[in-house]
């Protein structure tokens, strides 16, 4: 009897431990999985329709993808996007530190070097990695916290500028390549931000790039590694004399091409691309499923004007409806702006000068003139010219609609 119950006793821590065993083993099991599931993101297209504003109400347009500044933007505007089945990607600078944002007292002096060129800005040693990055993990977290899907760090390229520290292509790579892992460790993708040289070091870890005016400086060539793994590459003109050219051979490569102005203010859109095939707010639509689509033959109105002129009765405007549409329909709106603020932040008042609709066909041209309202003109009264922002909203027969917009200079000459 007293080997047999010294067997059973045996027998049941055996059985004790190898639940405990099992128990831990399940344990780490649903850690891994609940770690797989933070650690998955959204992988964006590579056809991937965008608008990109950082100052001002982001406008809405027909886009898979926002980019917006993300101290300025608040979760239930993200939340109003997403209700569209938009995308919102996170505008966040790692290179720089902006003396307007409210954590720039967390950079110690010592990471303070030159003036990037923009007001109150200066660039950041990427080399002190344990200073920077509980600051910009919580600027990512900030990110997630309001619902964002991406995120846009800006000037990743502090090694090939002056910036008052000897930083070296592999301390960027390592601190680019940190911020690719931080940022997808929060369940969020993450865009290379400019920096041609190193995209192919860095593809691995992102999830596609945004750069500036790659077409102008011949770097296009340099996101191929982007392209050929499927991811997108979105490119952002500002020399409105290169629009439609650039067009063409951002299309050909499989770049998502758009005119914009340097102030990133909304006051000029003009893509390469047509809206979203899934029309925002749509019941197919929807932030976590839509992988967006391109439509090329949705209306594109062509703005012919780079400078315009007074002429008897208002301001003559010329426009085109490309080929291939069966028409443009919509309304031309003039608008300036009077005022502009000193500092890092541009706020602007609108002055409306008129607008008039118009409908012309596919594959033909229109010069509209836009009578200016009288109000309008006594308050431009002394001016030789004036900023001018053309908005087109045009639609066509298929029911496809867009927004066209495009900052001109209009010649007053010296009205009195």
């Amino acid at each position: 009897m007293a080997r047999g119950a010294e067997r059973g006793a045996r027998l049941a821590r055996l059985l004790a431990r190898l639940t405990g065993i099992c128990v831990a083993c399940a344990l780490v099991c649903c850690a891994a999985a609940g770690t797989a599931r933070a650690a998955t993101w959204w992988h964006p297209p590579q056809n991937l329709t965008w608008y990109w504003q950082l100052t001002g109400t982001p406008a809405v347009e027909p886009v898979d993808a926002t980019d917006v500044d993300g101290f300025d933007t608040s979760s239930a505007t993200v939340a109003a996007f997403h209700a569209r089945g938009q995308h919102m990607i996170c505008y966040i600078d790692v290179g720089t530190g902006e003396d307007w944002r409210p954590d720039y007292s967390s950079f110690p002096p010592s990471v303070l070097g030159s003036s990037n060129g923009w007001p109150g800005e200066l660039w950041l040693d990427v080399r002190q990695l344990s200073v920077l990055e509980p600051i910009m993990t919580a600027r990512f977290q900030m990110c997630r916290e309001k619902g964002f899907d991406a995120v846009e760090p800006d000037n990743m390229d502090g090694y090939e500028n002056n910036t008052g520290f000897p930083i070296s292509a592999s301390d960027q790579l390592a601190y680019d390549e940190w911020i690719a892992q931080e940022v997808h460790s929060l369940g969020m993708a993450v865009l290379q931000k400019n920096d041609p040289d190193q995209a192919a070091s860095l593809e691995p870890y992102f999830d596609g790039a945004l750069d500036e005016q790659c077409n102008q400086d011949a770097e296009c060539s340099e996101y191929g590694p982007y392209l050929a793994a499927g991811k997108p590459v979105l490119n952002a003109e500002y020399e409105a004399s290169l629009y439609p050219g650039f067009c063409a051979a951002d299309d050909a490569a499989g770049i998502m091409g758009a005119l914009y102005d340097t102030a990133l203010d909304g006051l000029t859109y003009d893509p390469c691309f047509g809206p979203s095939v899934t029309t925002p707010g749509s019941p197919t639509s929807s932030a976590s499923g839509h992988s967006g689509g391109l439509d090329r033959t949705a209306p594109r109105v062509g703005i012919g004007a780079a400078r315009l002129e007074l002429v008897p009765g208002g301001v003559a405007v010329k426009l085109t409806c490309p080929r291939g549409q069966s028409y443009c329909d919509g309304r031309l709106g003039l608008q300036t702006l009077l005022a502009f603020a000193t500092g890092a932040h541009h706020r602007r008042r609108p002055l409306t000068l008129g607008s008039r609709a118009f409908r012309l066909s596919g594959g033909h041209a229109l010069k509209l003139t836009v009578k200016l309202a009288a109000a309008s003109l006594r308050r431009l009264r002394g001016r030789r010219s004036v900023d001018v922002v053309i908005t087109v909203r045009a639609r066509d027969r298929a029911g496809r609609s867009a927004t066209t917009r495009r900052r001109v200079v209009l010649a007053l000459g010296t009205r009195g």
